[in-house]
């Protein structure tokens, strides 16, 4: 079970590293052939319906993550306001009109649809093991790309004053 997990967050982070490899290779081809700085329609489509599927997982989870528990789910939903915010702006960033028009609102129905899931289905603990270890590859390689500054303009003690806000976030949690 452990190693099925584990292969499962390699497989989210996988997927996210290919959708943000397609989208720098669908840029510089548009750069090139059509003076566009964007990536193609179909790069955004994949790469909104892989971030609906994050947020939904999000939604799905997040039941199961705060185990029912007023202030879990309030940590839960400031941890992870953060991170879609994060996401937002890069995504925005990366799509800008196509993002505005209809991925911002696709992604925050997903959220939505992930919760209602959750409570219209029964779900088992094989379940949860497999959505959460996808989810916590995608999130690893997420952050790793998007909210960790570059090597040049990083600052090792404010990254590690944030872990130390997460671990306490977290240990509220658990």
């Amino acid at each position: 079970m452990d190693f099925a997990a584990y292969l499962i967050a390699l497989f989210g982070i996988a997927i996210f590293y290919g959708i943000d490899k397609l989208n720098v290779k669908s840029q510089d081809k548009n750069e090139k052939e059509e003076n566009r700085t964007r990536p193609s329609h179909r790069v955004f489509t994949l790469h909104i319906l892989a971030f609906a599927l994050y947020n939904g997982l999000i939604g799905y989870l997040l039941p199961e993550l705060s185990g029912g528990n007023i202030p879990a789910y309030i940590v839960y939903l400031i941890v992870f306001s953060f991170h879609f915010i994060a996401n937002n702006q890069v995504l925005h960033l990366t799509h800008e009109e196509l993002y505005t028009k209809a991925g911002r609102w696709i992604l925050a129905v997903s959220v939505f649809l992930g919760w209602l899931l959750t409570q219209l289905t029964q779900s088992n603990e094989l379940i949860i093991a497999f959505a959460a270890s996808f989810l916590i590859g995608g999130v690893i390689l997420n952050i790793m790309n998007n909210e960790l500054p570059d090597h040049k303009n990083n600052n090792f003690p404010s990254f590690i004053g944030g872990l130390l806000i997460i671990v306490i976030l977290l240990q509220t949690i658990l």
